[in-house]
């Protein structure tokens, strides 16, 4: 389970427990004894091509701390997933991040998705309304490349699309796949 520091909060996991589902559990997150998410945690099953999935209904008080510490958080929850895994953040508490997506934004064009993306995810997808009943309210998904050659792809065609507004978004990935993946070599 995760675990670990960010900045001087110690990352504690509780209220941990399985589901109906073998692979399914739940758990809060808490820095220190703050809480920063609820989430639901499927471990995959690689024998029926299901990719691993973390859902977070993220609290983003960690945003206005001193530091990257939600880049540090998301780069933590990166590090944990496996590779070809998602990651399903809502934003429904991140009053930033909502209005830019209300105004048309892409989904790394907000605090949120440039903090996914500076921990490592490279594909992102805006899910406005979740399908079925079950499936929460607004989030933003963000995948963790297969590998290294795959998310220079992402981000090269996330660069080619459209999509980016933020011209400051747009030169971070420009020197990111240029240093990052130069030689294929992180």
């Amino acid at each position: 389970m995760l675990q670990g520091n960010i900045g001087n909060y110690i990352i504690r996991i509780k209220n941990e427990r399985k589901t109906h589902i073998r692979e399914l559990s739940y758990f809060e997150i808490y820095l220190d004894n703050k809480l920063l998410g609820r989430c639901n945690y499927f471990s995959g099953r690689s024998q029926e091509n299901y990719p691993a999935w973390l859902e977070i209904d993220y609290i983003p008080w960690l945003r206005k701390e001193k530091g990257d510490l939600e880049v540090e958080f998301f780069r933590l929850i990166f590090n944990f997933m496996p590779s070809n895994s998602r990651l399903f953040v809502t934003y429904d508490k991140d009053k930033e991040t909502l209005e830019l997506i209300s105004r048309g934004f892409s989904a790394i064009d907000t605090p949120l998705g440039f903090a996914l993306l500076k921990a490592g995810f490279t594909w992102f997808k805006l899910w406005y309304f979740p399908e079925g009943g079950n499936e929460g309210g607004p989030k933003i998904q963000a995948n963790k490349p297969l590998n290294e050659k795959i998310g220079k792809k992402e981000l090269e065609e996330l660069l080619e699309s459209e999509d980016i507004k933020n011209p400051e978004i747009k030169e971070w990935i420009i020197n990111h796949v240029k240093g990052k993946f130069r030689n294929n070599v992180v």
